[in-house]
């Protein structure tokens, strides 16, 4: 700023200072030190609110993962059901409230214990620091989580029980803990006020609006169980293989337009790979709730009031009635999770395995010459 500008701009702000109307009471005076403690005691209470809804998403989850092994098939493995963290995991404006509170460091700590969860009943417990696991040191640092979550990974690999060496209260002790098998596929909660949630083929987030939105763990039960299904059927490699495809089709096109000597920049092979990666998104969602209702019943919960969840889905966004893009229309996923209810209610009545319904296999062939099924999208359109 030049310094006839400048000189001109502090003389304005002087002049609104001195005319503006300003308060009329004397306000209390707010002293630094007791703001600063405030400011901690608050940071502290963020932190408390966000590991309870991680403990209430665990706590669903770990039922729904273990209970829907059957369907996952092939994508299974270990399960301990805990959470870690290290100092390293937050950032630097929440790290000092964490290590006054939960005296979280550069070790390797667990954050919760899923309940009813190998863990839980083997004795593990929130706050134990991890030492060693089947004797080899467990290392911390910004790395530590990390390196921790895939040794624990290749521990429990065989199946067979792995010892925890943890200290608590200043004392170490080894502790054994039995994995469970269940869907190889981690639910992790995100912090994002939008009411959302979304799969990526290696694991299920939940976006902390969503957890506010939910009111019962039945609900909580339904979105992970979404979620589960379109990882357990393989939605997002669909979407990329369609991707592969559309490109591929539109290259053609591409070097057909360079040959007459248009230069088209690859618009045709990205708009290709956009068209095909949509194919069947509404689909897909249609099975993620059908297939997911299965998940909800085999692990426990109540299916009987599911579909309500997308009345209220309604009234917080009125557009989903009617908008129909990527997702079905709400009073779709309404009516067919009636549907879906019924289907359940009348096998376990009958004593039938709970096992969604496959197409033919006459469907199934007819179907491999068409464009594979999308890549799930976020649980609720955008």
């Amino acid at each position: 700023m030049k310094k006839p500008i400048k000189s001109l701009f502090s003389l304005m702000v002087l002049l609104l200072l001195t005319s503006c109307v300003g308060p009329q009471t004397r306000t209390p005076t707010v002293d630094k030190q007791d703001t600063d403690i405030e400011t901690q005691k608050q940071k502290e209470l963020v932190i408390d609110a966000w590991l309870y809804d991680q403990r209430r998403l665990q706590t669903v989850s770990s039922k729904i993962l273990v209970g829907g092994a059957s369907l996952c098939r092939e994508n299974v493995g270990a399960y301990f059901g805990i959470n870690t963290w290290t100092k390293h995991d937050l950032t630097k404006d929440w790290r000092e409230a964490a290590e006054s509170k939960y005296d979280l460091g550069d070790e390797v700590q667990i954050s919760l214990v899923a309940p009813g969860s190998p863990a839980e009943i083997a004795g593990l417990k929130a706050g134990d620091v991890l030492v060693r696991l089947n004797e080899q040191p467990v290392v911390g640092g910004k790395e530590g989580k990390k390196l921790f979550t895939e040794n624990l990974k290749i521990a429990g690999k065989n199946g067979l029980p792995v010892d925890f060496t943890v200290r608590r209260n200043s004392a170490e002790q080894k502790i054994q803990v039995n994995p469970a098998n269940a869907c190889d596929f981690p639910v992790q909660l995100l912090q994002n006020s939008e009411k959302n949630a979304f799969a990526d083929s290696k694991n299920i987030v939940v976006y902390q609006g969503m957890m506010d939105f939910m009111r019962s763990d039945e609900e909580i039960a339904l979105v992970v169980s979404h979620e589960l299904a379109h990882n357990s059927m393989k939605h997002i490699d669909a979407q990329k293989t369609n991707a592969t495809i559309g490109s591929l089709v539109g290259l053609l096109i591409d070097v057909a337009a360079a040959f007459g000597g248009v230069n088209t920049s690859g618009d045709f092979s990205r708009l290709g790979a956009n068209i095909a990666a949509g194919t069947f998104s509404i689909e897909f969602e249609q099975e993620a709730d059908y297939v997911g209702l299965y998940f909800m019943s085999l692990a426990g919960y109540k299916i009987e009031d599911a579909a309500n969840f997308w009345r209220r889905m309604a009234t917080a966004d009125p557009k989903s009635i009617t908008m129909k893009s990527s997702h079905p229309s709400t009073p779709e996923r309404f009516v067919a999770i009636e549907n879906t209810v019924r289907e359940i209610e009348d096998k376990i009545a009958a004593g039938q395995p709970l096992e969604p319904e496959l197409k033919s296999a006459a469907a199934l062939d007819e179907s491999a010459t068409a464009p594979a099924p999308t890549q799930h999208t976020p649980f609720l359109p955008q």
